[in-house]
């Protein structure tokens, strides 16, 4: 699988191969594989990060549906980053999803921008870069920070006015 003995990323994969049986492993890769990854996307991001193949299929899949359909980030592009899919969907992917998502609807950042930037930035620096610099222009922060307010509910319709740039994007 071409890993390092050296690096540490090998202990994690050592790790996940002897908790997990093949078949399982087996059945991960074909379960990622119809969401629209290739093999070798599934093994390079296994070898970055070994922990996310010990998701189970439908956490992975709830995580992909979302970032792919909802957000619209091509598979390939989120599997390039592993750890996000070990984050809260709930607490973390779709709150910060959320805040961009209406940050671009507005036309207050560009369509471009990095998952890996979105999802891996500290809390503060997300605050920071997101929330508080834009604080006064989107009222419905508070809402979705809260949890009030679904993705649905953030005036997604605005999308059909954008084209298809607002839906599919390969931002990494």
């Amino acid at each position: 699988m071409g890993f390092d003995p050296l690096n540490i990323s090998f202990a994690g994969a050592l790790r996940v191969i002897i908790q997990l049986k093949s078949k399982t492993l087996k059945r991960k890769v074909d379960a990622y594989s119809r969401l629209g990854l290739s093999e070798e996307e599934i093994f390079s991001a296994f070898r970055n990060f070994p922990l996310f193949m010990t998701l189970s299929e439908k956490t992975f899949t709830n995580k992909m549906d979302f970032l792919v359909n909802k957000m619209g980030w091509q598979p390939a592009v989120v599997i390039k980053f592993p750890i996000v899919l070990c984050y809260s969907l709930e607490k973390r992917i779709v709150p910060r999803c959320s805040i961009v998502r209406v940050l671009i609807l507005k036309g207050l950042i560009k369509l471009d921008i990095s998952l890996k930037y979105i999802l891996q930035s500290s809390e503060k620096n997300f605050l920071d870069m997101f929330v508080s610099k834009y604080q006064e222009q989107v009222a419905e922060f508070s809402d979705v920070l809260l949890e009030k307010i679904e993705i649905a509910e953030l005036g997604l319709s605005l999308m059909k006015n954008l084209g298809d740039s607002a839906i599919k994007h390969n931002a990494i």
